[in-house]
Parts: structure tokens; C-alpha cells; sequence
């Protein structure tokens, strides 16, 4: 009845906002079945990617190489009573070393100072508890520990590239004025490229089991989903450590010795990990 009182221009109103209200449904509907059909098909996606099979496996590279770099630790320790004299004798002893390792080759690139310490010599009361009669009485209070001296050391790496001259370098280096000499340790330059021969060794050897390890199960390779690899190789030591305190420096008239760098060992291990049907 009320539609009927309607005027003209009114009932098409009426109808515009009916169709209106139409096409706002089916839009909704459109895209709430739209919104809610991808989240079904992601959900079916993740289900599926769920159910994929995967196998891992690992594969080791080694590589074999003579070192062609030495590395040396190179010190001088110097104690005197005061701070003055020990810092003027550990300079001038420094600076012969430093001296030495350029006039037999050493670049200045491969030498490099690794630490300088000044540190005080204490001296401590260590007095005895007094006995009398047979009887041990309360000790005194100790004084407070007195400044007698000062020691002041400095440490040089270096690396000789000349492995011939290590040997000769070592007893040069005592000569001239160093008092504490660890190494050679040996290493070499060009690691990167090793590391990379034994990844490529490495890689077709994980190949290689995969491509076994799936014949044996029955499945296909698919793609590579992981890969992961470690590796490195430590250097391989020569053991020598010398030390000779004194304001005589470290003459040691003994023949330089005979250095034999060996080879390093660079090994490096990766695991792929396969998806496979």
C-alpha cells in the first residue's frame, strides 16, 4: 500500500535503490568467495608442499698444498729499574729487528706490531711471622708492595715468504736483539682458491651419492631446497720457541736450523639437501 502512495519519481527511486542493493550483494559474494576460494587453494599449496619428500646428503673435498708463507712471532722483552732505560733499550733492540728482517728481505707489508706493554716490577713484603721462644707471634701488617723496575715488551708478526730464509731469519732476529721468537707456523697465501678446488671435489661427490642414494630408493631428484658447507684447513706448526733475557741479547752460535714446511691440508665439506618424487 505504501509503494502505491508513491509518486512516479519515487517508485524509481525506490527501484534504483533496490537494484543497488543487488549489485552490493553480488559483489560481496564475488569477492568473499574470491578471498576465501585463494586462501583455500594456498592452504591446498602448503598441504601439498607439506607432503614433498626430501633427502640430504654430503660430500667432502680435500685438497692437498705446500705452504709458502711463515709466520713468525718476534718479541723483546727488556727490564730495567727504571721506565726510562728499559723503554730506550726495547726501542733500540725493536729497531734492529725491524732492521734485520728488511736488510734479509722482509717487506714492510709483512711486518706488523702486534703488541707493546709497559708493565712495573713489584716487590712484595714477604717477611716472616716473628718466633719468639718457641712461640709464633701475630704477624705485623705488610707494607704496601714497592716499584723496583720496569719491564717494557713489544711483539712483531712476521711473515716471510721466502721459506729458504726462515731458517737463517730466526737466528738473525735473536742476533739483533729479540729475546722471545715462537713459530714458524706455516699458511698459504692464496687460501680462496684451495677452498674452492675443494668445494667443486666436494659438490660432484654430493652429487654423486645423491644420484646413488635415490636409485636405491626408488625416486627422482627433482631440485636442490639446501645447501650448506664448512671447511678450512689448520696450519701445521713448527714448534720453536726461544728466550734469552739479558742485556746480552740472544747470541746463539747454533746453525740456524732446518725448516720443513710439509703440506696443509684443505678440506671442505657440503650437504644438499634434494626434493624428490
Amino acid at each position: 500500500m505504501i509503494y502505491q502512495e508513491l509518486s512516479d519519481n519515487q517508485k524509481k527511486l525506490v527501484k534504483r535503490l533496490f537494484i543497488l542493493l543487488i549489485v552490493l550483494v553480488i559483489v560481496f559474494a564475488a569477492v568473499y568467495t574470491f578471498y576465501y576460494g585463494a586462501l583455500g587453494v594456498d592452504a591446498w599449496k602448503s598441504v601439498r608442499e607439506s607432503e614433498k619428500f626430501q633427502i640430504s646428503v654430503s660430500g667432502e673435498g680435500t685438497v692437498y698444498a705446500v705452504p709458502d708463507i711463515a709466520v713468525l712471532s718476534v718479541g723483546v722483552r727488556s727490564q730495567e729499574k727504571t721506565l726510562k732505560s728499559a723503554q730506550n733499550e726495547n726501542t733500540q733492540k725493536y729497531n734492529n729487528v725491524i732492521a734485520f728482517l728488511k736488510e734479509n728481505g722482509v717487506e714492510a707489508k709483512d711486518i706488523k706490531t702486534r703488541y707493546y706493554n709497559v708493565n712495573p716490577q713489584y716487590q712484595y713484603d714477604n717477611r716472616p711471622c716473628p718466633l719468639i721462644g718457641g712461640a709464633l707471634y701475630p704477624c705485623l701488617p705488610p707494607e704496601p708492595p714497592k716499584i723496583v723496575g720496569y719491564e717494557v715488551s713489544s711483539t712483531l708478526e712476521v711473515r716471510v715468504r721466502n721459506l729458504d730464509s726462515v731458517g737463517n731469519i730466526l737466528d738473525g732476529v735473536v742476533s739483533a736483539g729479540a729475546n722471545e721468537v715462537n713459530g714458524p707456523s706455516f699458511s698459504i697465501d692464496d687460501e680462496n682458491k684451495l677452498k674452492e678446488e675443494a668445494k667443486k671435489i666436494a659438490i660432484e661427490r654430493a652429487k654423486e651419492s645423491a644420484k646413488k642414494l635415490s636409485r636405491d630408493l626408488g625416486v627422482r631428484l627433482i631440485k636442490i631446497t639446501g645447501f650448506s658447507e664448512s671447511g678450512g684447513y689448520p696450519p701445521i706448526y713448527y714448534a720453536r720457541t726461544m728466550e734469552a733475557f739479558g742485556k746480552g741479547g740472544g747470541d746463539m752460535p747454533a746453525p740456524a736450523p732446518s725448516i720443513e714446511p710439509g703440506q696443509n691440508e684443505v678440506k671442505v665439506t657440503v650437504s644438499v639437501t634434494y626434493e624428490v618424487r
